[in-house]
């Protein structure tokens, strides 16, 4: 699932703007990949502060075991990796240095990690009777460097994390495969924590200031209409206005065809598809907390313990 775009920009400089397309391409090849997929969760340019420090995450993967980034290199000519890790970039037969991506991704993944580690209490649930707060410890965390695709790679050492940008998708797969391979003693979020930590990472995105030679994203342009003009939505339409995040998916069979109803333990989602229940449990992308369902009619909302409320769910007609 897409839970942050990639926003569209519009660069003046030629290397910012080469910089940006390399990474629509790779928000392309991952849409194509994950967009329907309710158990991966992918967030564009991503930015994040901690304690003075920024972490620009070009592609972010969240998933049961951890976390994964990607990040995105504009190379129309060359780049080489000697058999010390070295690395440079050529065009037109004149070569220069450049910074290692491999080390600049796991720069950023270490400061995500860190941020996730400061607010443990409120993303974390507690285990062992609710004696003890669970941590991230153990959490996966990996690094992936996509190089555009009209790019070269010339290897003199093997670098696992290095792939053209059309490869990084089932590089991604194969990792994810990896992680859950590892049943025993291995680390896994809940749902509820997954649920939390895409809220968290939305609310703390930062944009980053305008610079030179760069200009806001246009804006579609809008005309006033009157109320008696605007549309009839559908049931569908206003179910997916309604719902607050796009991870709501049947955990039996991950289908999407749902409805909300009450049982002995509360709210849960009825799959029409296979007629398995999913827990209803909101969490509020505001402050983080779980939120109580209450029903009115067709339509669900959800308060949290901070006070705020917001349309859950509604049902088809």
């Amino acid at each position: 699932m897409i839970v942050k775009e990639l926003e569209p920009q519009d660069y003046a400089d030629p290397l910012r703007r080469a910089g940006y397309e390399a990474e629509r391409q790779m928000a392309h090849y991952l849409r194509r990949a994950f967009a329907e997929d309710p158990h991966n969760f992918i967030f564009h340019n991503l930015r994040l502060e901690r304690r003075g420090e920024v972490a620009q995450l070009d592609h972010l993967i969240l998933h049961r075991s951890g976390v994964l980034v990607v990040e995105s290199k504009s190379v129309a000519g060359q780049v080489r990796v000697n058999e010390h890790g070295e690395w440079s970039r050529w065009w037109n037969g004149q070569g220069r240095g450049m910074p290692s991506p491999v080390l600049q991704a796991r720069r950023q993944l270490e400061l995500l990690l860190a941020l996730l580690g400061d607010h443990t209490a409120e993303l974390m649930d507690r285990s062992l009777l609710g004696l003890r707060r669970r941590t991230f410890a153990g959490v996966r965390g990996d690094v992936l460097v996509a190089v555009s695709d009209s790019g070269r790679i010339t290897r003199g050492a093997d670098v696992p994390e290095l792939a053209k940008a059309d490869q990084v998708p089932d590089r991604v797969k194969a990792l994810l495969r990896a992680a859950q391979g590892r049943t025993f003693g291995a680390f896994g979020f809940t749902d509820a924590e997954l649920t939390r930590l895409q809220a968290f990472l939305s609310t703390r995105h930062v944009p980053a200031p305008l610079q030179a030679g760069m200009s806001p994203a246009p804006r579609p342009e809008t005309r006033p209409e009157s109320r008696s003009a605007a549309p009839v939505r559908t049931s569908q339409e206003r179910q997916s206005q309604a719902r607050p995040r796009p991870d709501v998916a049947c955990r039996a069979c991950g289908g999407t065809d749902l409805g909300v109803q009450s049982g002995k333990y509360g709210y849960y989602f009825k799959c029409a598809g296979c007629g398995g229940n999913t827990p209803a449990k909101p969490v509020c992308a505001q402050c983080g907390q779980p939120g109580k369902v209450s029903k009115r009619g067709l339509e669900f909302t959800a308060t949290c313990a901070g006070g705020h409320t917001w349309p859950y769910w509604t049902n088809p007609a």
